[in-house]
Order: C-alpha cells, then sequence, then structure tokens
C-alpha cells in the first residue's frame, strides 16, 4: 500500500536543512508505528544519491542478507557483507561519496551483538569527521530510548538533530479527504485518528458509519485488534497497561479514579501511566495557567485509541460473534457525545495554527484547557507578558442567536476567576451559529464548521473568524 503524503513540509525542511550545511549529520526519526516515517523518509531520498536498508526483526544473519540485497547489483549476484563490520565500512564509504544512508527499524539492530557499539565507534572515529548524512529511523520507542534517548545509550549525545513523527491532525484532513464535509471530518478523526495508515483503510465511497462498522468494528478489519497489537509490541504484558487505557476512555482521568477501577495501587498505576506517555499514548494536561500544578489530568493522545478503548474494547464479545451493525446502533448516541471531546480537540488545533501566524485577537503564547474548583473553560489562551486572555466556549451542536449570547455571558462569568488575566476576549467554536456575522461585530469571535469547509484554507477560515481583514495583532 503507498501512503498518500500529506503536511510533511517543516519535517522536510528540517531534513533538507541539514544536509544543506554539508556537515556530518546523524539524525534519529522517530514515532509510533504506521505513522508515516517511512513515507517521509523516501520522499526525502527523491533525487538524492542515498541508501534504503530496512532491518527486519530477525537475527544477524537474516539483517546482514538482507542489507547484501540491497547493494548486490554494485558487486555480484549472491553478494553478502560478512558481519556488521563490514556492512559499517560499506556505509563509510557510501557516505564519502556523497550518499544519505537511511535505516529504518534501526532499534532492531540490537539483534546483532555489538553493533550499537560499533555505530557509536564508526561515528566517533569516522562518519563524524566527514560529510556523512545518516537517517535512523524507528517506530518501537521504548527500545529506540534504551538505544539513543536515555543518558548511557550508545547514540546519546551523538545524534545532530531528532524529529518526532507525529499523526497528522484535523486540518490536514482536508488535503486527504476530497468529498467528506467538515462535519464528516471530525467525524472521521474522532474515529480513525491521524495516522496515516489508518486512514488509508477509510472509502470515501462509503458514509462515514459505514467505514466505521466495515473498517474498525468488524473483527475481520484490518484495524480491529491494532491497538493491542502495538502494545504487544511495546510491552511484554499489556493487560495492565489496556484496563487503564479503557479507564481514561471512559473519563476517568485523574490519578485516582484511574486507581480505583482498574484496582490498582496509585505507586503502580503512576509507572504505568508514565510508561503510556513515553509511548506517545497519553498524556497529563494541566489547567494552562498553571503549568507545574501537582494534579493534572490523563487524557488520551490518539483519537483512533480513544475510540477503539471506548467502544470496540467493551463491546469484544458482541463483536466476536459478528453484531458489529448492532453494536454500532448501541453505541451511536454515544458516540455523538464522544465527538464533543473531539471537537475540542479540532477548535485546540485550528487556534495553535492561527495564533502561529498571529492571527487571533491576542498574540497567545499558552493554548490550553482552564479549570479552578468547578470552574472549566474550554479553550483557554494567554499573553502572559501582558496578562491577556482569550476564552472560548467549544459546543458540538447548533446555537442559536439567543443561546450564543447565554453562552457568551456566562463565559464572562467564569473569566472573572482567571487571576492571571487582567482583560478577556470571548470566543465561541460550535458545529453551527447562527447570526454569527452580528456576534462579530459585537465584538466576540465566532466559528463554525461552515467556516470549516472552507477547506483548511487557514487564511480564509482566519479573515471569517475574526468577521474583519485587519493587520495581525
Amino acid at each position: 500500500m503507498i501512503l498518500k503524503f500529506v503536511n510533511r513540509k517543516a519535517e522536510l525542511e528540517a531534513l533538507n536543512s541539514l544536509r544543506n550545511k554539508k556537515k556530518a549529520a546523524l539524525v534519529l526519526l522517530y514515532g509510533r508505528r504506521r505513522v508515516g516515517k517511512t513515507r517521509l523518509v523516501q520522499e526525502f531520498l527523491k533525487n538524492k544519491p542515498s541508501l534504503y536498508f530496512y532491518v527486519p526483526n530477525a537475527e544477524e544473519k537474516t539483517i546482514l542478507a538482507e542489507f547484501s540485497h540491497v547493494v548486490e547489483s554494485e558487486f555480484f549476484e549472491g553478494f553478502n557483507f560478512s558481519n556488521f563490520s563490514s556492512f559499517m565500512e560499506y556505509i563509510v564509504k557510501k557516505s564519502g561519496n556523497g550518499a544519505v544512508v537511511a535505516i529504518d527499524e534501526f532499534q532492531r539492530l540490537i539483534n546483532i551483538d555489538g553493533a550499537m557499539s560499533l555505530i557509536q565507534k564508526y561515528w566517533d572515529e569516522k562518519l563524524s569527521v566527514s560529510r556523512s548524512f545518516l537517517i535512523f529511523s524507528g517506530s518501537s520507542i521504548g527500545a529506540i530510548r534504551r538505544v539513543a534517548l536515555s543518558g548511557n545509550a550508545p547514540l546519546y549525545g551523538r545524534r545532530t538533530a531528532t524529529l518526532k513523527v507525529e499523526p497528522l491532525k484535523y486540518i490536514d484532513l482536508f488535503s486527504w479527504f476530497k468529498k467528506y464535509s467538515a462535519e464528516e471530518l471530525v467525524k472521521i478523526y474522532g474515529s480513525f485518528g491521524g495516522t496515516p495508515a489508518y486512514l488509508e483503510h477509510v472509502d470515501e465511497n462509503l458514509s462515514v458509519e459505514n467505514n466505521i462498522v466495515e473498517k474498525i468494528l468488524s473483527k475481520r478489519s484490518a484495524l480491529y485488534d491494532e491497538p493491542e497489537m502495538l502494545l504487544m509490541e511495546e510491552i511484554r504484558a499489556p493487560q495492565r497497561y489496556m484496563d487503564i487505557l479503557t479507564a481514561i476512555a471512559s473519563g476517568k482521568n485523574t490519578l485516582s479514579e484511574i486507581a480505583d477501577t482498574t484496582g490498582l495501587s496509585r505507586e503502580n498505576t503512576t509507572t504505568y501511566l508514565k510508561t503510556l506517555e513515553i509511548l506517545n499514548l497519553i498524556e497529563r494536561i494541566m489547567p494552562v495557567t498553571e503549568q507545574e500544578a501537582k494534579k493534572g489530568l490523563y487524557h488520551m493522545k490518539d483519537h483512533f485509541f480513544n475510540f477503539w478503548f471506548k467502544f470496540i474494547r467493551p463491546n469484544r464479545r458482541q463483536i466476536e460473534l459478528e453484531l458489529e451493525a448492532s453494536v454500532w446502533k448501541s453505541v451511536e448516541d454515544e458516540f455523538n457525545r464522544y465527538l464533543g471531546y473531539v471537537f475540542e480537540d479540532v477548535c485546540s488545533e485550528v487556534l495553535v495554527e492561527m495564533a502561529k501566524i498571529n492571527r487571533l485577537p491576542i498574540r497567545v503564547d499558552r493554548i490550553g484547557k482552564w479549570w479552578w474548583k468547578e470552574t472549566e473553560i474550554d479553550l483557554l489562551g494567554l499573553e502572559t507578558k501582558s496578562r491577556r486572555a482569550l476564552a472560548v466556549e467549544v459546543k458540538w451542536t447548533d446555537l442559536s442567536y439567543l443561546e450564543a449570547k447565554r453562552l457568551l455571558s456566562e463565559l464572562a462569568a467564569k473569566t472573572q476567576q482567571i487571576r492571571e488575566a487582567k482583560e478577556t476576549t470571548l470566543g465561541l467554536m460550535a458545529k453551527k451559529i447562527e447570526e454569527k456575522e452580528k456576534i462579530r461585530k459585537e465584538g466576540f469571535m465566532a466559528l463554525d464548521l461552515q467556516d470549516l469547509n472552507l477547506k483548511g484554507d487557514m487564511a480564509l477560515l482566519i479573515k471569517e473568524a475574526r468577521g474583519d481583514s485587519r493587520s495581525p495583532c
């Protein structure tokens, strides 16, 4: 399957910038499996003298045979590297001639005794003093930390750059899908997430709902057991981790709630949560005004995993009986409520993009959720130096003018409790807002899915959201 290539401009620019310096570079490129790392590397290697090596999950003999096959045409049929040292000597030679060398799933080289130490030795003594350009790409986060990111790792301190490849954002889906509306894309994002290999399964000729049933809920689908397979690849005993992820997906967001739900001690729960954070499956969020708060909330980072642990795992028995259509009917209303949380993330992404080009009413340097005791604001942007804020209420619903004004009035009352802000601008983001132009003229920010239907054109989106054509703040 050839994956579509969408929005990796920043990563490509970083790689090209490093190569243009014509100095030795060792680039660590990593991210969860199927996020598009290989596709990114292959795109970068286009029209460049290069070599691409894939490391199979096998022993030394098989790995060297795979490497030998890549370069066999340079030598003779049946050529084979006798050992890993001979492979490294070849890499030194090719790098000296200007070739970019990429080694994919490099963390599996630990299957070769002494391979990582040899890479360290060759880098220190030969490659680092030449114009070599090496890309080490990997997807097993735990293994990569052991060989490259932790303080005693063989490659620690030697890498020139580290690129973490993240899943695509909601805005990127407009470039991927041409037939779906902005509302349908929220549903796609909420179920398939932003991982390219998962999005490849979506058939635009089907409704979103049929895609969910056929491509995720069906026990014969490729995505049906994907989260479990990923955890088994990263963790020896994934059951406890799956219980924790199920708890978080069901709305248990504090340490105490998660521990109580899973029956684990707080100490063990903390250890498991830290591992899941390292694997980039969850994150711990704090009120945006309190970056060092002691008590945070745990949040699923990937919407596909959130969907799976919320709707698939609790219904495995019925799905195994091939009752996926019935399961979908039973959770459809809950899925719509779940989209409210997805939409908050979508709105946060949009605000971040607007902030990057200084097109919000204030120059925000922080964006996130805010809460204090019983009061909560969906999204709060802060301009910390001048103590100004942008408070936004997010609603996955259609709002009348009167409903919108009521929400803005309630939001204004909430903002009185934000001690870090002397001045606050109010805004609404919803599925649909009636008379939003009138609301904008009254000095509020108003944005709905009709604006997002501009197919991801941020310039037009920003103008619509602000209701005018003022210059950047």
